[in-house]
């Protein structure tokens, strides 16, 4: 079955013309997929439900005063092992936009109390973490299991616990160890860690200059035809020979449930973990802490706090807190930005907040999404996103390059 346009009649008052590909979600997944299909010379077309692209990439703009100053308010990292990810940024002549990012480093808040990370570690235990290393595999075990198991369990429960816990703004002891620390080359021409003029968010930006995307649509529903597939949403219809879900699992499963029952019902086991983020931006003179990539918290109401000292501004410092779900009310969280950062509550005036939502993962993962690629196998449809081999921007770019490998292959 190849993957070309076919004339067939359109029923809605959507686009009068079928697409090769609509994909749904304007994340960096849909991005990613919809940048591989165009370049390929298919007629694609996006569909998302907010007025922006970038979906976990948000970066928050001030203007008035703190014009040019931003926060990141979903994912805050970008690394030279990110090799589909620069391959695109080159493709869309966003290279020259990265900005590297200054060393400096996470300190830990301890009961209340912020202290060297260091500090806080059992280098007894350590001294067999090589030892225990050895012969051990991550596959099968959870982050608990196979990081605790290395590092021992004083060290675990007082520094890496929480650490992983920040790293993934969940609590990561059930989390897949596999989907964790991916190993990637590095390409050595690139800082090791780095963002982009005007935060991440940029990167979803220059993808979506290049592509065709409409905003405010919300997709009610989605049907298989004999022609592709068929997708309603609040404005009219939209068809297209092929279709790409990159949309949290759960808003997958529900848009699959009629025409494909059991890939919905495997979706729907994927758990969503919900956080809380708070960014404020504080000017510079008004802080007496010293520059901190962020804060990892324990028996504390935040995963992390992530700083804008990587970026430095002339006068502004940005904090952003990635706060539990449900641990404080609103202003409950101003009050333990105000303790954290040692100001009066009321100098908390440059306030943004987000709440953000990621896969919740769990041992046997990996069998879960062979048994989705089995039933994906052979159709038209495709499935993206943070919620495969990890949640991390690669992750999900690499899952599209992936994805639309398959497409290819398959459908032409």
């Amino acid at each position: 079955m190849p993957l070309i346009s076919r004339p067939f009649p359109i029923t809605g008052e959507g686009n009068e013309h079928p697409y090769d590909l609509l994909i749904i979600g304007a994340g960096i997944s849909g991005l990613s997929m919809a940048h591989s299909a165009a370049a390929a010379g298919l007629k694609v077309l996006i569909l998302e439900q907010e007025r922006q692209a970038g979906g976990c990439l948000h970066s928050h703009r001030f203007s008035g005063e703190l014009d040019g100053f931003w926060l990141e308010l979903g994912a805050h990292s970008v690394f030279n092992s990110y090799g589909n990810l620069l391959a695109m940024l080159e493709a869309a002549r966003a290279l020259d936009r990265l900005r590297p990012r200054v060393k400096v480093g996470f300190r830990m808040l301890a009961d209340g109390v912020v202290r060297g990370i260091p500090s806080q570690l059992h280098f007894s235990e350590l001294l067999l973490a090589p030892f225990r290393l050895l012969g051990l595999k991550k596959a099968g075990r959870s982050v608990a299991d196979y990081f605790g198991r290395i590092v021992g369990p004083r060290n675990y429960a007082t520094v890496f616990e929480p650490a992983f816990n920040a790293v993934i703004c969940q609590p990561a002891g059930e989390f897949p160890a596999e989907c964790l620390f991916n190993p990637r080359p590095r390409r050595k021409d690139f800082p090791r860690s780095f963002t982009i003029a005007g935060g991440l968010q940029t990167i979803a930006e220059a993808l979506a200059n290049d592509l065709p995307v409409q905003y405010g649509q919300t997709v009610q529903a989605t049907q298989q035809t004999d022609e592709g597939f068929s997708i309603a949403t609040d404005d009219g219809e939209y068809r297209a020979r092929s279709l790409c879900l990159a949309t949290p699992a759960a808003e997958a499963a529900r848009l699959l449930q009629h025409d494909f029952p059991e890939l919905s019902a495997a979706l729907a086991q994927i758990q969503t973990a919900w956080v809380e983020s708070v960014g404020v931006a504080i000017p510079k003179a008004s802080l007496k802490i010293s520059p901190v990539a962020g804060l990892i918290g324990r028996n504390a109401a935040f995963y992390s706090v992530v700083s804008r000292d990587t970026v430095p501004d002339p006068a502004w410092r940005g904090f952003t807190f990635h706060f539990r779900p449900g641990a404080l009310d609103e202003s409950g969280k101003l009050d333990c930005i105000a303790r954290i950062l040692g100001l009066p509550r009321q100098e908390l005036t440059n306030v943004v907040s987000k709440t953000n939502q990621l896969p919740a993962l769990r041992v046997g993962q990996s069998d879960l999404i062979g048994a989705v690629d089995r039933a994906l196998a052979g159709t038209r449809l495709a499935l993206t996103g943070n919620y495969f081999t990890g949640v991390a921007i690669e992750d999900c770019v690499t899952r599209s390059r992936t994805e639309w490998e398959r497409l290819r292959r398959e459908c032409g």
